[in-house]
C-alpha cells in the first residue's frame, strides 16, 4: 500500500465538508443563500473615513502614494 493511501485510510474525513453542503444546496434549491455578517461600528467607521477621503482630497491616489499606502 503506498504512503498516502496508508494516510488517508489512518484520517477520517471532516465531518465539515463545504463543498459537499454547497452542492447540497444547489441540488436542492438551484442557488447557494450566502449570509453575511452585519456591518459594526468599526467598519462602519472606516467605510465613512474612505468615502470622506475620496470627497475631500482632489488625488487620493497621489496622497496614499506619498504616504506609502499604495
Amino acid at each position: 500500500m503506498p504512503t498516502r493511501d496508508l494516510i488517508r485510510s489512518a484520517t477520517p474525513a471532516p465531518d465539515h465538508d463545504l463543498w459537499q453542503r454547497v452542492r447540497d444546496s444547489l441540488g436542492r434549491d438551484d442557488h447557494v443563500t450566502l449570509r453575511l455578517p452585519a456591518i459594526g461600528w468599526l467598519e462602519a467607521a472606516a467605510l465613512g473615513v474612505a468615502i470622506g477621503t475620496l470627497a475631500v482630497v482632489p488625488d487620493p491616489l497621489r496622497v496614499l502614494a506619498a504616504g506609502g499606502l499604495l
